[in-house]
């Protein structure tokens, strides 16, 4: 387990993005002021924001042309929304104090790459499928 990076509803979507690029993480728990987990942002949620709804519904995209730099007003638009508008509420969460097995079975059940560990409603940490791997092999 790691410390898990949050980030509150109202963060910016902009923010939220610099997280994770800087801490090289896919997700992060959104959390209220007493630390208690309300949600799980990623990548993919900024990423889908972006995107015009019917976009989403397409196929493919070929009538674009690759030069189209007037869609950029999507990107930047999303950028400003807070994060309690893309996040997920259902997020996958373990106790403290459960084995790397039930943490193993969480993530696969729910098909997810990271679960976070909570303490009475509290987010205390945050396990990714490499800390599981390294745990496995011994090299923490």
């Amino acid at each position: 387990m790691r410390p898990a990076v949050s980030v509150r509803p109202e963060t910016p979507a902009r923010d939220v993005l610099k997280i994770l690029r800087d801490n090289n993480v896919p997700g992060v728990p959104v959390v209220n002021e007493e630390e208690e987990l309300e949600g799980f942002v990623t990548d993919g949620h900024l990423m889908e924001s972006a995107l015009p709804r019917y976009m989403k519904m397409m196929g493919n995209l070929s009538f674009v042309p690759d030069n189209a730099d007037e869609w950029v007003h999507y990107l930047t638009d999303a950028a400003d929304k807070p994060v309690r508008e893309v996040m997920t509420r259902e997020v996958s969460q373990v106790p403290l104090g459960r084995s790397e097995l039930a943490v193993a079975h969480k993530m696969v059940h729910d098909g997810v790459s990271s679960v976070v560990i909570t303490d009475d409603g509290r987010v205390v940490g945050i396990v990714n499928r490499l800390d599981l791997y390294a745990a496995i092999e011994g090299i923490v």
